[in-house]
């Protein structure tokens, strides 16, 4: 999130732990601009675009059913949806539209 530039698309996981702010899976503080976004102790994807050194503007969110969400599990599939070879896979297809908010798309 940090090399990124001002105004690129991202999508960003972890907890939404009070108001206007989101716990990432690497432990980081991201402040949340944009919709009212509730607190919630489920892991939630964050949708949107970078609005500062640590800030988004939320364009959505996503939470995911409760339970303890793989960590590991989902830095990892971040991680492989920026490799080139894979990059592919992770894209929409068809109908779906046409960049995914994963940055550089």
């Amino acid at each position: 999130f940090q090399q990124l530039s001002m105004g690129t698309p991202v999508r960003v996981g972890g907890r939404i732990t009070g108001p206007s702010m989101l716990t990432t899976t690497d432990g980081g503080n991201l402040t949340l601009s944009g919709p009212e976004v509730a607190q919630s102790e489920n892991f939630a994807e964050v949708v949107g675009t970078k609005s500062g050194d640590m800030a988004l503007a939320v364009a959505g969110v996503v939470h995911l059913p409760a339970g303890d969400v793989d960590v590991e599990l989902w830095d990892e599939a971040v991680k492989m949806s920026h490799m080139p070879q894979l990059r592919p896979l992770f894209a929409p297809t068809g109908s779906e539209g046409g960049k995914t908010a994963h940055g550089d798309s």
